[in-house]
């Protein structure tokens, strides 16, 4: 006789109600394992997720046309030298950016070809990975919060989603090729996993050995990822104070149980020893960035170190503005998805997915905060579920506004040149999302639950279900809108993505001007045999890429003025500076037939051939050849037009002084 069948007969009805129902199981065959469908596959929530984040990066992509901008195009160019033997360490011109995403496209490109399918391809596989490193992140934390199955589900499916279907304005950064952005992000949530396991593996009293492999891995990562790009500080930040900040925690509780100090505190300074298993380790995961820095002067290190600077009055002024500007429209953009140039309706539907996720962020916070004062269960969960995720977003918030790479925000909020170093943010609202809507669906279904045992206890169940049960269905009710509340979150964050601009979408901050589609300026250039062109870097290296360097085009701001502009590629600069009538790309005013250009070169005497191409709204791209001489920005100060900008007359040309 089972212990269940033992103490039934004692038990009263209300008291047998109370009782778990058990579930009768039957034995599974490792044959009826194996013959179950193929299909059966897609029935898991992480591949239903997955599936979700492919489609809406691959109609994002699609309804984008192909639109990509200069530096994604540079990285293409980057992928296409290196199938032809080139082995760079670094992205062209920059001592900071790491070649990672160039060999990854020029390995997809060496089967597919090179094209603008497969830039968004290979960052669309990193947001898979993203999102699974998502889900894996989101069932460590439920585990550590003791969440009951149900709610673990929950929590897991929610933050997979929501990294599925990021805000667009972080969509679309996550697909951008050429900065580096999504494998980075890659990087920051694996590090934020690999210190979180290092914490929990400590306190199940792990071997010292599993600890030193541990310790190495977030070594290594620390490394690859400042390779890849600095931005990863964010995440290192975030990991050096969790790990600290348990072992502290452990050693005051330690204190506080009266344990003396030096056996208090030598578990934890044990622990954190083994942190110099990690240098090596880091070493070697920076082995490109030291072999590229030994032929360079380290410049790549002279970089990492000049990244803080100087502490000064104005300093701290200039902190005090971004700080604000970061409050008003760069957090904001990150939480919602608002693009800088977005519609009327977009800032509409927008405004209210802002109000979702300051809401979810503040819960979160609120509750960690109260957890430490009223240590109630559903507080303590709330904390050990978001507390990894809140560190990083404010080591995130903190390093933006006193990074010097964010000064460009104050130029404006419409420009953006600055915002997306704060994006990073985007890897925890899945986090804050799933505490929020885990903790509260959860209380909702508590109290469900206790209204219908109490209607069992009272014996009253029926009455309750005939009268309607108005306690119950008040929480049933509830429990439905906030299921329906997050349907309307992903629904409108689904729609933003369907009402983006395509032409803007994946335009550069820098350069706003340039045209969605180069197709009508290629095919004019290849009819006319042209082969070397002028333009400035923005507008030159998508008509290199897409014509795989049949058509060399480069900027000659680079050598007019090098103190503000990066000599990408030396070689095309050269080929056009020596090339016979190379053809000159500028940007001028729809509808203007004489533009300054042309006045330039009339004066010189220039005759010459001219066509004009629609670019955005009230911009024309001019494509002029000279031909009874050749013409040299290099060499005269009235050509110094090529910008991203209109220079309508020579006051319009930037000052270089």
């Amino acid at each position: 006789m089972g212990e269940h069948e033992r103490l039934a007969p004692s038990a009263s009805a209300g008291e047998s109600a109370l009782q778990i129902p058990t579930v009768k199981t039957s034995a599974v065959t490792a044959e009826q394992i194996t013959k179950r469908p193929w299909y059966a596959v897609f029935r898991s929530p992480l591949v239903l997720c997955l599936l979700a984040g492919l489609l809406i990066r691959i109609w994002l992509s699609m309804r984008t046309h192909g639109t990509l901008d200069g530096d994604e195009a540079l990285l293409g160019i980057q992928a296409e030298h290196i199938l032809h033997g080139e082995r760079p360490f670094y992205f062209y011109g920059l001592s900071y950016f790491g070649s990672l995403e160039a060999y990854v496209v020029a390995a997809v490109s060496a089967v597919f070809g090179p094209s603008v399918a497969v830039l968004r391809a290979v960052t669309t596989a990193f947001g898979l990975v993203l999102i699974a490193l998502t889900w894996w992140f989101a069932g460590l934390l439920a585990q550590a919060a003791h969440l009951p199955g149900y709610a673990r589900k929950r929590f897991t499916i929610c933050a997979a989603l929501v990294a599925a279907i990021p805000p667009v304005y972080d969509g679309i950064i996550e697909l951008r090729t050429g900065g580096g952005w999504i494998e980075s992000f890659t990087i920051m949530l694996l590090l934020l996993i690999l210190a979180f396991r290092l914490t929990t593996r400590w306190h199940a009293d792990a071997s010292t050995g599993e600890l030193a492999l541990r310790w190495a891995g977030i070594g290594f990562v620390v490394g690859f990822g400042m390779w890849i790009y600095p931005l990863v500080s964010v995440a290192i930040a975030a990991a050096a104070l969790w790990i600290v900040g348990d072992s502290l925690v452990v050693a005051i509780q330690r204190i506080r149980a009266s344990v003396p100090i030096m056996r208090a505190i030598w578990p934890s300074l044990k622990e954190l020893s083994l942190a110099v298993v990690a240098i090596p380790a880091c070493a070697l995961g920076f082995t490109p960035g030291i072999i590229w820095g030994a032929s360079h002067q380290w410049a790549n290190i002279t970089y990492l170190f000049s990244l803080g600077g100087g502490w000064t009055a104005q300093r701290a002024i200039t902190v005090a503005r971004v700080s604000a500007r970061y409050g008003a429209c760069v957090a904001p953009r990150v939480i919602s998805g608002a693009t800088p140039a977005e519609s009327p309706l977009l800032t509409i539907i927008h405004s209210p997915l802002l109000l979702l996720g300051v809401g979810a962020i503040v819960f979160s916070l609120a509750a960690i905060v109260s957890s430490f004062r009223w240590p109630h269960p559903a507080l303590v969960r709330a904390r050990r579920l978001v507390a990894l995720p809140a560190l990083f977003g404010g080591c995130s918030a903190i390093l933006f506004c006193t990074s010097s790479a964010s000064t460009s925000i104050l130029l404006g909020c419409r420009n953006d040149l600055g915002g997306r170093y704060a994006s990073p943010l985007v890897l925890v609202l899945p986090f804050f999302f799933a505490t929020a809507f885990t903790l509260i669906s959860m209380r909702l279904t508590d109290k469900m639950a206790m209204q219908q045992a109490a209607g069992s206890i009272t014996g009253i169940l029926p009455t309750m279900r005939a009268a309607g049960a108005p306690g119950l269905r008040k929480y049933a009710m509830a429990l439905l809108g906030v299921f329906a509340l997050l349907v309307v979150y992903f629904g409108g964050q689904t729609v933003t993505y369907g009402l983006t601009n395509p032409d803007e979408a994946f335009q550069s901050a820098y350069c706003t001007s340039a045209p969605a589609n180069y197709g009508p300026i290629i095919a004019y250039l290849e009819q006319q045999h042209v082969q070397y062109v002028w333009a400035t870097n923005l507008l030159a290296y998508p008509i290199s890429f897409e014509t795989d360097n049949r058509i060399i085009v480069a900027d000659p701001l680079a050598v007019i003025h090098p103190k503000t502009a990066i000599n990408r590629i030396p070689s095309y600069t050269n080929a056009v500076a020596h090339a016979d009538h190379p053809t000159l790309l500028v940007f001028v005013n729809h509808g203007d037939p004489h533009p300054y250009l042309l006045q330039a070169l009339d004066e010189q005497h220039v005759t010459y051939k001219v066509a004009f191409f629609p670019s955005q709204p009230g911009v024309d791209v001019m494509a002029v050849t000279p031909l009874n001489q050749n013409v040299s920005p290099l060499t005269s100060p009235s050509l110094d037009v090529f910008y991203c900008k209109i220079i309508n007359n020579s006051s319009d040309i930037p000052s270089q002084s």
